[in-house]
């Protein structure tokens, strides 16, 4: 449910930029969104398509890009994604340094029509 939230601030952060740029249409709109972050993309989409109507993002498409949590070992020096276990390297049992949390969340790039 806090895809509801989620979407009227991100369509808010949209018109926002669109109104900056002069924008009359949004195309296309490109988020980046890590594997912890706990949103679901149909969530997403449902709420995108109630909530576009009237708004200069309505007809747009909506793209998605996942992130994964990565990490690497400093000690044999392989990048890895952690398990539901913790950190520790698949090869050599170390833990491992985060690299990316899989936490993001944002506006990759926008697609607009003047």
């Amino acid at each position: 449910m806090h895809e509801l939230s989620v979407m009227s601030h991100l369509l808010e952060r949209v018109e926002s930029h669109a109104e900056r740029l002069g924008a009359s249409k949004v195309v296309t709109i490109n988020l980046v969104i890590g594997d912890r972050t706990s949103i679901v993309d149909d969530s997403l989409l449902f709420y995108f398509d109630m909530m576009t109507p009237g708004t200069v993002a309505e007809g747009a498409s909506l793209k998605v890009r996942r992130t994964q949590t990565r990490c690497h070992c400093s000690t044999c020096e392989q990048d890895f994604q952690p398990d539901g276990y913790g950190y520790r390297c698949p090869a050599c049992a170390t833990i491992g340094e985060v690299m990316n949390d899989g936490s993001e969340f944002l506006i990759e790039s926008l697609e607009v029509r003047q």
